[in-house]
């Protein structure tokens, strides 16, 4: 007898797109690979009928009262931006509809601000979450409740998962596929859709020192001296000294400037280096010693710490 996965994705009027269709087109592709079996999506509202996304794009639903639950769902909400979202949140039909479903269900997930539907039913409060970096000081406000991650594109607490900007849903989806089906049948449906397979949930949702410059106005001349310098042992003090300031005026500054210390945003900076490196191929033991590593053992151990994988496995599923 064959046994389908569903998985129900809880819509809204105005919701993101790309919140649905990433993590949708992962089980639905999965399941051309698990014939008699695999996933079955469902689309639910409050209501039932057509909603609208936010891009325009119309989408039929059922209502989610009709719907029979089975302990083997997971459970989807999406996201969207603030004036549709805020309105989801006020609609208590969906968010009652959402804790009835959370009670049955096997498994609980958000992409995006889909966590503050999540947490206005209740489903957060004690968790470890993450959401786009945009709204986690406001989900961490909203819901003091609720343990946010600052900087992880997804992040699994149990039977519950949630992920950060939409496209990091694909990562979501395929680590769950990869929970329920092993390696095997997660990177043969990266490689349908032309998508990594799979990025760490770890991983920072900010990947390039560009992104780092532009979020630190003042300090792009430090920035540059810190990249010809990831080899060295480089400290506050140094850096402190590279700017003319004194080392409690600068950390106060750089702090405020990047939300980073001096200490996390070099350390950031020589992890962008090592897997810009690793992504090419390069040997782990060559990345450490340009990366300012005493060995390659204390890499590893501190790669893995902060990605959630080694950097053998990293290199594997990221080289070109």
């Amino acid at each position: 007898m064959s046994f389908r996965r569903r998985i129900l994705f809880f819509l809204f009027d105005g919701f993101e797109i790309l919140d649905l269709s990433g993590p949708a087109s992962i089980f639905n592709t999965a399941s051309a690979y698990l014939p008699g079996g695999g996933y079955e999506c469902l689309y639910l509202s409050s209501a039932g009928g057509s909603l609208r996304a936010g891009c325009g794009v119309e989408m039929a639903t059922q209502r989610a009262a009709n719907v029979r639950l089975r302990s083997t769902d997971t459970l989807i909400a999406v996201g969207g931006d603030d004036r549709p979202l805020g309105a989801a949140l006020k609609d208590r039909v969906l968010i009652a509809a959402l804790v009835r479903a959370a009670a049955r269900a096997g498994r609980v997930a958000s992409v995006c601000s889909g966590a503050f539907l999540l947490a206005e039913a209740g489903l957060l409060t004690g968790r470890q979450v993450t959401t786009h970096w945009a709204g986690r000081e406001n989900l961490a406000a909203r819901y003091p409740g609720v343990q946010v991650n600052d900087d992880a594109l997804y992040i699994r607490d149990g039977t519950l998962w949630t992920s950060a900007g939409a496209a990091a849903g694909i990562d979501m989806a395929l680590a769950i596929l990869q929970h329920d089906h092993g390696d095997d049948l997660m990177r043969s449906v990266a490689r349908r859709l032309v998508v990594y397979a799979h990025r760490p949930g770890q991983q920072s949702q900010f990947s390039t020192l560009i992104d780092r410059q532009a979020s630190a106005p003042g300090f792009s001349g430090l920035i540059a001296w810190l990249e010809t310098r990831l080899a060295q042992p480089v400290g506050v003090t140094d850096m402190a000294e590279q700017c003319a300031m004194s080392e409690r005026s600068f950390h106060r500054r750089f702090t405020s400037a990047t939300g980073r210390t001096p200490a996390r945003f070099l350390e950031e900076l020589r992890f962008t280096h090592a897997r810009h490196m690793l992504e090419s191929g390069a040997p782990v033991k060559s990345v450490a010693a340009s990366v300012g590593f005493r060995s390659d053992s204390a890499f590893r151990t501190a790669f893995r710490k902060s990605f959630g994988v080694s950097p053998s496995i990293y290199r594997t599923l990221h080289a070109a």
